[in-house]
């Protein structure tokens, strides 16, 4: 079976987080307005959009798109699509076993494809089914 999540403007971002967690069940994907991207170079608490808006009632850039979130694209890609397509700035996270909260940060996990990702983080013992 294939991991796919497509984004629709439509869905709600609490529908497109519990769909990628469905698919790749270690990780979680947050939403955030482009100007939370300054915080975190910073390495500040990153406040996430409300998960009750819908994509279209969010996003900063005006248009059609579409993303389609598939194991095999890299971490970096899904980031970069939903910056350039709907102007948001997007983060790839998970908690370890311990309950601590990590999200990719432009290092090796960026260069990792989803899959590969989730199958490192649930070897690791990171928490299963977490997408808030």
């Amino acid at each position: 079976m294939a991991r796919e999540v497509t984004t629709t403007g439509s869905k709600k971002l609490k529908t497109i987080k519990k769909e990628f967690n469905k698919h790749f069940p270690y990780l979680s994907i947050h939403f955030h307005s482009s100007d939370v991207a300054k915080i975190a170079k910073k390495g500040g608490s990153l406040p996430q959009l409300d998960n009750d808006k819908t994509l279209s009632e969010v996003r900063e850039k005006i248009g059609s798109g579409k993303i389609s979130l598939t194991g095999r694209k890299k971490v970096k890609t899904v980031e970069e699509e939903f910056d350039e397509i709907f102007g948001l700035f997007v983060q790839v996270t998970w908690r370890t076993g311990e309950g601590g909260y990590y999200y990719s940060n432009g290092g090796r996990t960026d260069e990792l494809t989803l899959t590969a990702l989730n199958r490192e983080k649930e070897a690791q013992g990171c928490e299963k089914g977490k997408w808030e």
